[in-house]
């Protein structure tokens, strides 16, 4: 990493966890600008300044991709809404059952730097819901279990990352490994049809757990977390291609496969939980539904606002480096 990602060296464990915090960051943090009008209806329309993209060229895709999901203008921070559900699996012999809702929103700003590299700063929050009032919940019925459980919401104050153009794998995350300066690949799928262009954004990774079964019983998963996400979004060819739009809207999907959440006191229990959702970039925070602005202003108002500058080389976070933070352990059952 260069000197403005770290100022200390960083065990390959929260390397693998960042590399992991960059499914959050692309799932909440993908936003719109908000483009200027061509002229009034009694002036002749100005010729949008229009630049085909070559997505197999690592430099356009990584500004389509940082277009698409944030915004090339560095003092824009724009807000994307992601909703849905989540399901569980205990076991493999029956339909998985749906388990809680969720509903969220993150905002971003990316800085270009002078190597065409780009600093995202991204910022993410998400409240449970219940499936058949639709209501934000704090406490949740576990229906394996039957026990009552606190709810904790996704609230990840920081989830930065550095998107380079690399010269062994094309767009790449450039990542600290333990004072060495690694570069981790980033690949960005791309198809075209017709007017729209479908992104596709995976990442798969297995680190290790910083809730350990040992210390925290009730609420680890296991030593080893394994996550995957995947992002799919349709985006208009033109607003790529258009070099006077800063940012391009998209609507798309985000799915994640990953371990029992903390809070859902599954321990190891065999299983894995699903967040399917839909997500969608927002003109502006007004455009965040009523009931999630409200909740959002009564109880976390910061997160209307991407991380400052002054955050670069914190430690990212995630729902199992926060809930480790701000709870203790509960006791093993008997």
């Amino acid at each position: 990493m260069n000197d403005n990602w770290t100022n200390k060296s960083r065990s390959r464990r929260e390397t693998l966890k960042s590399i992991a915090g960059v499914g959050g960051l692309m799932a909440g943090g993908a936003m719109i600008s908000a483009c200027g009008s061509n002229g009034g209806a009694q002036q002749a329309e100005a010729q949008p300044n229009m630049q085909n993209v070559d997505f197999s060229d690592p430099a356009q895709s990584l500004r389509a991709f940082v277009k698409a999901t944030a915004n090339l203008d560095p003092t824009i921070e724009t807000p994307g809404w992601f909703g849905g559900t989540v399901f569980g699996d205990t076991r493999r012999d029956r339909p998985l059952k749906p388990l809680i809702g969720f509903e969220g929103f993150g905002v971003v700003r990316a800085e270009e730097q002078s190597d065409g590299s780009f600093k995202i700063y991204n910022r993410e929050l998400a409240f449970y819901k219940d499936l058949k009032t639709g209501e934000f919940i704090d406490q949740w019925k576990n229906p394996y279990t039957g026990e009552i459980c606190d709810v904790k919401p996704i609230h990840n104050m920081t989830v930065n990352a550095h998107l380079i153009v690399s010269e062994k794998f094309g767009v790449a995350i450039e990542m600290d490994f333990d004072g060495t300066l690694m570069q981790v690949p980033l690949p960005l799928g791309w198809d075209r049809f017709g007017d729209n262009v479908f992104s596709t954004f995976e990442v798969h990774t297995a680190f290790p757990s910083e809730l350990t079964p040992e210390e925290w019983p009730r609420e680890s998963a296991g030593k080893v977390l394994r996550i995957a996400e995947i992002f799919q979004r349709v985006i208009n060819y033109e607003e790529l291609a258009n070099q006077d739009v800063t940012g391009a809207h998209y609507d798309g999907t985000w799915t994640r496969v990953g371990p029992w959440l903390p809070w859902m006191r599954q321990g190891q229990t065999d299983g894995s939980v699903i967040f399917r959702s839909f997500m969608t970039k927002l003109k502006t925070m007004d455009d965040i539904p009523a009931p999630l602005r409200k909740i959002t202003e009564e109880r976390y108002p910061e997160y209307f606002q991407a991380p400052p500058a002054s955050s670069w080389g914190s430690k990212n976070d995630s729902s199992f480096s926060v809930y480790a933070a701000e709870n203790e352990p509960l006791p093993a059952l008997d």
